[in-house]
């Protein structure tokens, strides 16, 4: 005859530790957590307990600074903006796989080493390589520093070495912002309706 066996049950969480233990797991980053510190902002949780960082570029749009004159053009430039992060994202460059150097050039099944495996996430890189050959060399990195990696007009004052006003520095930088956002518009599938219809 066999022995009876214990059963051990673990202790059931409530639904609402579950729910705390969720929370803590989709939580940003403590990198993030610090930077946003290191910058002044003081992160909130919102009655959805989800964690409100603001982010310079939508600081930007709230404060009116990609179109001062202009709140429909400064929606549009934001979610020209909006949609070149999310495109980002879609493309998952932080992704990328290595290899090792002695499988270069065999065959084999699935793709390529260093290719997506998504269709979506190679668009989407097509996508930023063409947005890049529309803004130029010398705004491009304006724009992945603001929009995509979230830093301020002051971070970038060295893509314009030229200048060492700093308040100049900070107007050209914005001002290159700008028309980059406004040249990829199209691309990004968010343009003013006037330019829609052709004139």
């Amino acid at each position: 005859m066999s022995a009876p066996r214990k059963t051990s049950k673990r202790p059931r969480k409530s639904p609402q530790e579950m729910l705390d233990a969720v929370q803590e797991r989709l939580d940003a980053t403590p990198e993030r957590l610090a930077r946003a510190k290191e910058t002044g902002q003081t992160p909130t949780l919102d009655a959805d307990r989800t964690r409100r960082l603001l982010d310079p570029f939508d600081t930007m749009r709230a404060n009116r600074l990609l179109a001062p004159h202009d709140p429909k053009l400064n929606d549009i430039r934001w979610l020209v903006g909006e949609s070149l992060r999310r495109t980002h994202h879609r493309a998952r460059l932080d992704q990328l796989r290595a290899v090792a150097p002695d499988r270069l050039g065999s065959t084999g099944f699935g793709p390529r080493p260093g290719l997506p495996q998504a269709d979506v996430a190679l668009h989407a890189r097509d996508k930023l390589r063409e947005a890049e050959d529309r803004v130029g060399p010398h705004a491009w990195p304006i724009v992945t520093r603001i929009v995509i990696e979230g830093a301020g007009v002051r971070d970038c004052r060295g893509f314009v070495p030229e200048l060492a006003t700093p308040w100049r520095a900070d107007a050209v930088v914005s001002d290159r912002l700008r028309v980059a956002l406004d040249m990829i518009g199209g691309l990004m599938g968010v343009m003013p309706t006037r330019e829609r219809r052709g004139g």
